[in-house]
């Protein structure tokens, strides 16, 4: 019996196949990209959405999926604690150069958020594979 290694089966993907190498490679820059963009002066940032809100969320969001994506081995709750972490360290630095507190935490749960719904799917599918699928009569 010879193993699935395609994309979207459900044999083993190579650790140096080219999607697990870009997966890192965005993971990387995703930390890097927000980290350059909290302490850029805020002129200078580009807006890629209407509210500022929503970029929190959008670059947690996908900074999320790409840590998922580059970590697949890793326990679900591990990620999203890391990049809870990392959320809330980045926010609170804003403190140090007396930022106030209320749009620091306005952020925080933007990004909090966005972390969170990358997550919701994986977490929805492990519930859903814990019941048997129902066979063909």
């Amino acid at each position: 019996m010879s193993e699935d290694r395609t994309l979207f089966g459900d044999g083993r993907y190579p650790d140096s196949g080219p999607l697990a190498v870009l997966a890192r490679m965005g993971f990387i820059g995703a930390g890097v990209a927000i980290v350059i963009a909290v302490f850029m002066p805020a002129e200078l940032v580009p807006d890629f959405a209407r509210s500022k809100y929503l970029q929190h969320f959008a670059a947690f969001y996908v900074a999320q999926l790409l840590g998922l994506a580059a970590m697949p081995r890793a326990r679900l709750r591990g990620v999203v604690s890391g990049y809870m972490v990392f959320a809330t360290v980045l926010e609170a630095s804003h403190l140090l150069s007396g930022a106030q507190l209320e749009p620091l935490i306005d952020n925080w749960v933007a990004d909090i958020g966005g972390i969170w719904a990358a997550a919701a799917p994986v977490v929805v599918e492990r519930f859903r594979r814990r019941f048997p699928r129902s066979r063909p009569r």
